[in-house]
């Protein structure tokens, strides 16, 4: 008999062995091969894992003891998916060998039981067979998913701490309960009957024409359905985790990983005894020289005076000295000469120019906010800018300036102290250290919450750089890779600054471009607390624009009132005719005036009543085209207001901010637990611990980032003195002692002299946390005071100290952006040495090279640091020569070389100004018919020294017109007395060589 077609099919599957033959014995089967946690599972975590996620530490924040901790998993998700080990990140680290890290890897036959655990749906030993995987998927919709995902992100702006629209407050449960003018919010159980439900449902929330100004998307579909699942439960508020860390043992970080180098408070070392005790000037000199007798080395010899001079004036000041200064130093033979230099330069008003600029470049600091194509310039930014200028000047110490930019709000009762003193608006002014990062957020498309975090991301990521050295960012998604920085740390660290930069609670960057588009107003984050005289002078300039914006709103007005009356008749006479009297006397009538029951009329009728201007351009068509014009005009107006002279500032928002969660993945939709502000937990030798005490008076501040500067300015702090003191011996050597300026971690260099390190930390902190002490301290060293070339032992030099780490000679730099242009103004005779104010204007010449605009003849140009640094539309000369873009900071400037530096100097119609402007200053100097002066003269303005025979020969022989060169040069007048003019051209053209040089560029 033939088989059926499904018998022969059943045939095939059963020799197959793809069948079974009975459910019950399969499942019986099953059951005798399914591993459970407890017997299979944990034994081999014990052998393979808990030493990196077991008790004592907790790596990524994942602890294998448990099999709901396994669920749970770390900072990138729950270890396994029950059911699924091809969805089970544990299972893919263990299958790929990267983990156990450096341990021993699992066998084949762990690895099968692993595999049959998860995809039985990872049991316990009390489970039955499918019961984990079901309990796993009906997961609860938690009240930390509904208010930080949901009602933080929609509702806030208008229902939140700041702004209560219809008594309303959404940000907890106990304030839904109770509700707004309406009634309750919601009603647990019932979420068709919760108003919440029912306005998001019809649309109602968030209004849709505020949905744009507001930055706030309407609530989604998965959203609206996790609001209804949570009321549906009983709205529970469940048990917040709180990740907290106390002075006890950190599952998340070991006591080995404390003992690294930069976490240990610095110890004063002994000065060591070297061999070339003559050589040493200062404690600085013994602890190089220990280094270089090991190699058999030596310092260099001194540099010759003047160029000695020159490297201390463009050190200290960025400027050259005079000819007359170079001549009287040269001829000063008294021992301290040089010493007095340094004390002059010290206290010159161009040192806090100079050096503001590398704290400018650490701190972020830009005219402008970046982030997209607008790049909307920061109006009141450089009055940062001038309290970093003038705290260096005054040498103010370093705790001090430290405490200021972290906390100046927090130091008085700004809010209760009216007219502030100089020193007290100086303090509000600092706290623009904060609000350096890269800021799209003023454009509405992009002030959603991802872009607001970015921002906070950034400033930290300034912050730690800048004043701890740690790379600190690298935490915000997950743990550190290298450094003990778990990611629970990084938002602990974040919650310090969420009191004033909170990305639910956002304070914009510019109100005025909101304001003009959409008329709606919301905070800002500027104190209107500058000068009386300023705001004086704005308010002077404003008033006849403003007076105009009223005639046009009066005019606006006027031709709208006759069309609104007409519309006004038309929807009473849709009302019943026993009413319309009594709300035409209600509607003429003052509301101060109105009887209870024509209060009680307008407020019954006022929807209905309502006259639009969009119901009037639509019905009117007149008056639309001239209501267009008119609002026009009122909009171009209002664009060239001045903004009222204020402070951008970092300050408090006062207590109960939004709750700070770690963000999994860094991801603002997955919260996980909540944090409590703190320092990175790693840091305890020693160390106070960072402790909150709020200000005594009574103004509302939370006294977070007080806390963090006290910390921070503990004399035996690990990283705050030592980060700084090498950035200040990076600017004067070219190179720190430690090489990663920003990176004291595991991955950032070594210090090349760890004892030198720590005695200028602690001799910073003796010597009262002052710069100029410190800068005396290293440029009256014989290193500083060395060569940069000795021909007699460079070949010695270069096998025994390739890279010049150990400092056998003084390094050869080349000068900044800054300083090359600030230099070639001051030999023209055409820097305006006026100091502060707001930035310089930007113009593009013909050629298209983007300069700083100048004053006249008798004003000149400003230096470099006052120009408008504007990030999409860098100075052209400062963008050749490595200006950073400061997205977000620079804490080493790059120095290349390449050929458009060169051809930069050499084509730009700046330089070759300036060029002609130095020739006729040296010719006022020393007159026209003297070539050999002018030749001097020209040396000693640009190099600070005078020329050899040979190179005066070969200039004098183009300067006086020799031979060839007259004709040459005689052809480029056009007419009139072709000597004394083709002369000045011959020494234009000779002093933009001189620029073009390298010695000029570059620091001996």
């Amino acid at each position: 008999m033939a088989l059926q077609p499904w018998w022969f099919g059943m045939s095939v599957l059963l020799s197959l062995g793809l069948v079974c033959v009975s459910d019950s014995t399969a499942r019986e089967e099953a059951s005798q091969e399914i591993a459970r946690f407890e017997s299979d599972i944990l034994p081999i975590f014990e052998a393979k894992c808990l030493a990196c996620h077991g008790e004592k530490l907790q790596q990524n924040g994942l602890d294998l003891r448990t099999r709901e901790s396994v669920l749970k998993g770390g900072e990138s998700g729950p270890a396994v998916e029950p059911g699924s080990v091809g969805e089970s990140l544990l299972y893919e680290k263990v299958k790929s060998g990267s983990m156990p890290l450096g341990g021993e890897k699992l066998k084949a036959e762990e690895m099968e039981l692993l595999r049959r655990w998860i995809n039985a749906g990872a049991l316990r030993a009390d489970e039955d067979v499918g019961a984990a995987g079901k309990s796993a998927d009906a997961v609860p919709v938690s009240y930390r998913d509904v208010t930080m995902s949901i009602l933080h992100v929609r509702c806030v702006v208008c229902h939140g701490k700041r702004k209560q629209d219809g008594a309303l407050d959404v940000r907890t449960r106990a304030s839904l309960l109770r509700g707004g003018e309406s009634g309750p919010s919601i009603i647990p159980g019932k979420p068709d009957e919760s108003l919440l439900i029912q306005r998001i449902d019809a649309g109602e929330m968030p209004p849709l024409g505020l949905q744009r100004p507001y930055a706030v998307r309407p609530v989604t579909s998965a959203e609206l359905e996790k609001l209804r699942q949570w009321i549906a439960a009983g709205a529970p508020e469940g048990r917040e985790e709180v990740l907290k860390v106390d002075g006890g043992p950190d599952p998340l970080v070991s006591e080995e990983d404390r003992k690294f180098w930069s976490l240990q408070p610095p110890k004063r070392p002994k000065v060591p005894e070297v061999k070339g005790k003559e050589l040493v000037r200062t404690p600085i000199d013994a602890f190089l020289l220990e280094k270089l007798e090991e190699k058999r080395l030596s310092f260099s010899p001194e540099a010759d005076r003047w160029v000695l001079l020159r490297r201390a004036y463009m050190d200290l000041i960025g400027l050259p000295p005079d000819p007359e200064e170079v001549e009287a130093y040269l001829r000063d033979d008294s021992p301290d000469a040089y010493e007095r230099v340094i004390d002059r330069l010290l206290a010159s008003p161009h040192y806090g120019e100079r050096w503001g600029r590398y704290w400018l470049d650490a701190a972020g600091y830009a005219d402008s906010e970046g982030n997209n194509e607008a790049d909307y310039v920061r109006s009141n930014a450089y009055r940062y800018r001038d309290y970093v200028i003038r705290s260096l000047n005054g040498d103010k110490p370093y705790d001090r300036f430290l405490m200021e930019q972290i906390a100046g709000d927090e130091l008085f009762d700004y809010k209760a102290a009216g007219e502030l003193t100089s020193d007290q608006r100086s303090k509000l002014v600092a706290t623009g250290f904060l609000r350096t990062a890269p800021d799209g957020t003023y454009d509405i498309t992009e002030n959603f919450i991802p872009a607001r975090l970015d921002v906070i991301a950034n400033q930290v990521d300034i912050f730690s750089s800048t004043v701890m050295g740690l790379t600190m960012a690298c935490a915000q998604c997950h743990s550190h890779k290298y450094d003990p920085i778990p990611q629970r740390d990084y938002y602990r660290f974040s919650a310090i600054f969420q009191t004033a930069y909170d990305p639910y609670d956002w304070l914009l960057p510019n109100q005025q471009l909101i304001d003009i588009d959409y008329g709606v107003t919301l905070p800002e984050r500027y104190l209107p607390h500058a000068p009386e005289a300023e705001r004086r002078e704005v308010e002077a300039y404003n008033a006849p624009i403003r007076k105009e914006m009223e005639r046009l709103e009066r005019s606006l007005e006027e031709k709208a009132r006759p069309h609104r009356e007409k519309l006004l008749e038309e929807k009473l006479g849709q009302l019943p005719e026993g009413i319309r009297k009594d709300l035409r006397a209600a509607l003429a009538t003052a509301p101060e005036q109105l009887t209870d029951v024509q209060k009680y009329l307008t407020r019954k009728f006022e929807g209905s009543l309502e006259v639009k201007k969009e119901e009037l351009e639509e019905k009117f068509e007149e008056y639309k085209e001239e209501a267009a014009k008119i609002t026009q005009a009122i909009k171009a107006a209002k664009k060239k207001l001045k903004r009222k002279p204020e402070i951008r500032a970092l300050f408090d928002l006062g207590e109960n901010p939004t709750p700070n969660y770690l963000l999994r993945r860094g991801d603002y939709q997955s919260p996980q637990g909540r944090v409590e502000p703190g320092v990175p937990s790693v840091f305890r030798a020693g160390l106070k611990p960072y402790k909150v005490v709020k200000p005594t008076w009574t103004t509302d501040t939370s006294g977070r980032r007080l806390a963090l500067a006290r910390w921070l300015v503990q004399p035996n702090h690990p990283l705050t003195a030592r980060v700084i003191v090498n950035r200040v011996w990076q600017d004067h050597f070219g190179g720190g002692l430690v090489e990663t300026a920003g990176n004291f971690g595991r991955t950032g260099e070594k210090p090349s002299h760890p004892e030198l390190l720590d005695w200028l930390a602690t001799e910073f902190v003796r010597q009262g946390w002052s710069f100029k002490a410190l800068h005396k301290l290293i440029m009256t060293s014989t290193a500083y005071r060395q060569a940069s070339r000795d021909e007699a032992s460079r070949a010695s030099r270069e096998e025994k100290d390739p890279g010049n780490r150990f400092l056998s000679r003084f390094p050869l730099r080349r000068l900044d952006a800054d300083a090359i242009r600030d230099t070639i103004l001051k030999v023209a005779g055409r820097l305006d040495r006026t100091q502060y104010g707001p930035a310089v204007e930007l113009e593009v010449g013909e050629d298209g090279e983007i300069v700083g605009k100048c004053g006249n003849q008798n004003q000149g140009c400003r230096r470099s640091i006052y120009l408008l640094q504007r990030r999409s539309r860098p100075v052209t000369m400062l963008q050749a020569f490595d200006a950073p873009q400061l997205n977000p900071n620079c804490l080493k400037r790059p120095e290349s070389t390449v050929s458009t530096q060169a051809l930069q100097l050499w084509n730009s119609e700046m330089t070759r100004q300036n060029s002609r402007y130095f020739a006729g200053r040296v010719m006022d100097a020393v007159g026209e018919e003297d070539v050999g002066k002018q030749v001097e003269r020209v040396y000693l303005a640009a190099l600070s020294r005078w020329p050899t025979d040979e190179e005066r020969a070969a200039a004098e022989e183009i300067v006086g017109l020799k031979r060839k060169w007259t004709e040459h040069f005689e052809t480029k007048v056009p007419q009139g007395p072709k000597a004394p003019r083709a002369r000045w051209e011959a020494l234009a053209t000779f002093c933009h060589a001189i620029f073009n040089s390298a010695e000029f560029i570059f620091i001996d």
